[in-house]
């Protein structure tokens, strides 16, 4: 009759980790060990056992909880399992916070890594006490079993093969949908829905070819609404009688309902997840380490890059140790701020090189640690050439590709309070320009205008700024040039004017008016030498009408 009082046991806890919030409130104990010497975390119901609140066990060494000698024993224990690798159940009496001795029965399991090393312990421990006593109660005196059944909060029902009810046993029977007078010799399907009286009959049927018991969930509409039941049945096998079952089933509604809601806030995370059009990514953050736990689909398609390929690993097992080390800098901030931080990065990553945006945002457990880093990337690569394209164009000449008139103003303005001098101007006026325009047209004197930028890109240094201040004039800022540096370039210009009419046979149409000056000291402004550099242009400009 053991499975008539036995409450039903959590087999599985979520893989990998154990979320507090859903096992905080279970009436089974739930406790982790971090390692053989100390708690990670515990459940209400522990804590309650122990007479302790639940934040006291977080991180605390075993003999800082439990008495010498029972903290001795529970490490002993612990070390095997981190060496065996292997579970331990067992039996044992323990005396509670208010002194009562309560039977336990105890699971411990080991938890692997990736790596299949043993990470922590997962304990669980269900209170049979009353399950001891009931039984030990049974096998001394069978005649107390009507009264020990129906304290037990179930539905018991005693069947025969064929679904027919011989007796049902029940605490309260308001839970039951016929009074319990009419419901004995009723059967079972004529409670039940096509669909579950179907899952009884092969359940019985396995029942009947196996010696365990049967475990098994149906559903059925009470009152318009959805109600769950788990039913557990035990084949009665008694010498000289029929073979009848005993059938236990309690209403699991709200345990249900809850496990559904969290599954369908599963599917709805791995759908945004996985359909969000944002590069995302997961790290954990494990013991001070760093190490990628997924990504999601847009983020696999877009960089190239593959979840398992680098789940479990640090950035620079991952990545290398220069870009490894790089990305690590990055994450290692948004848990130093223990906030959202964002910035610009260029990867070069197996899809090929893009710019993106990420936003790294730490997530915070109860102790103000950060145990996450939700990582969101933006595609901005187009963007980012838009945006360069509209700079260059805000200062470069669109048909020169020389700097525009407002960057060269700007660059006067900033040097002209540098200390590093002297500083050369030099100011050149193109020649001719309108009678090429009438004479041969506008996109001509376009060539010309080009031409003559040409040859001024090509006689400057790096260093220098030359730009197209005008529809035929040009101005050249050297920073660090004497005039004799400034002459070098002027000679420049003219060699490829000579050398370009020479090559073009228009000896008499190309021509380029120089002048240069020079700032030697603060004394004198930058526009002041640009006046005297126009000046001295004119000058040329005139010698070269004669």
């Amino acid at each position: 009759m053991k499975i008539i009082i036995e409450k039903k046991k959590v087999d599985h806890i979520i893989e990998e980790k154990v979320n507090k919030e859903i096992v905080k409130n279970l009436d089974q104990q739930i406790w982790y060990f971090k390692d053989p010497y100390t708690y990670k975390m515990v459940n209400q119901s522990y804590a309650l056992f122990l007479g302790k609140k639940e934040e006291k066990f977080r991180e605390q060494y075993i003999y800082d909880i439990l008495k010498p000698k029972e903290a001795e024993e529970v490490i002993a224990e612990n070390i095997d399992i981190f060496l065996d690798k292997k579970d331990i159940k067992k039996e044992k009496w323990y005396k509670n916070a208010n002194g009562e001795n309560r039977l336990l029965s105890i699971k411990k399991s080991p938890i692997f890594n990736g790596q299949g090393v043993v990470e922590n312990i997962f304990c669980q421990a269900e209170d049979i006490t009353e399950q001891n006593i009931l039984e030990n109660e049974l096998r001394r005196n069978r005649d107390n079993l009507q009264r020990i059944i129906e304290a037990v909060p179930d539905m018991i029902f005693l069947i025969n093969k064929s679904g027919d009810i011989l007796d049902l046993w029940i605490g309260d029977e308001s839970k039951l949908l016929y009074p319990k007078k009419e419901a004995l010799g009723k059967n079972i399907k004529e409670f039940l829905t096509q669909k579950a009286f179907a899952t009884y009959q092969d359940k019985i049927n396995i029942l009947f070819s196996q010696k365990n018991s049967v475990t098994f969930e149906y559903s059925l509409i009470i009152d318009n609404n959805k109600k769950y039941f788990e039913a557990k049945m035990l084949n009665l096998e008694t010498e000289g009688q029929k073979q009848n079952i005993i059938v236990s089933v309690r209403d699991i509604s709200e345990r249900k309902k809850s496990s559904l809601k969290l599954e369908k806030l599963s599917r709805e995370f791995e759908t945004i997840f996985n359909n969000v059009e944002n590069a995302i990514f997961l790290i954990n953050v494990e013991n001070e380490e760093l190490k990628f736990q997924r990504l999601n689909t847009f983020h696999e398609n877009a960089t190239g890059l593959r979840t398992e390929d680098i789940k479990g690993k640090t950035p620079v097992e991952a990545f290398g140790k220069d870009f490894g080390e790089e990305l690590e800098t990055n994450y290692r901030q948004c848990l130093i701020e223990k906030k959202t931080i964002s910035y610009e990065e260029e990867l070069d990553l197996p899809a090929g090189k893009r710019i993106w945006l990420t936003k790294l945002t730490p997530v915070i457990n109860e102790k103000g640690k950060a145990e996450k880093i939700v990582g969101a990337s933006l595609d901005i690569t187009e963007n980012k050439i838009k945006e360069n394209a509209i700079q260059y164009l805000s200062f470069h000449d669109e048909m020169t590709g020389l700097y525009n008139r407002r960057y060269f103003e700007n660059e006067m303005q900033r040097l002209d309070s540098s200390r590093k001098q002297p500083i050369a101007i030099i100011i050149a006026d193109l020649d001719n320009l309108k009678y090429v325009n009438d004479t041969f047209g506008h996109q001509a004197g376009d060539d010309y205008i080009i031409a003559a930028a040409q040859m001024i890109a090509e006689s400057i240094r790096d260093e220098d700024i030359a730009a197209r201040i005008g529809g035929d004039e040009f101005a050249l800022i050297l920073p660090d040039t004497a005039s004799s540096g400034a002459q070098k370039i002027y000679q420049r210009i003219k060699e490829k004017q000579e050398k370009y009419l020479k090559n073009n046979n228009e000896i008499d149409i190309f021509s380029i008016s120089i002048g240069y000056s020079v700032k030697y000291t603060n004394e004198l402004s930058l526009e002041e030498v640009f006046k005297a550099a126009d000046k001295k242009m004119y000058v040329n400009k005139a010698e070269n009408k004669k």
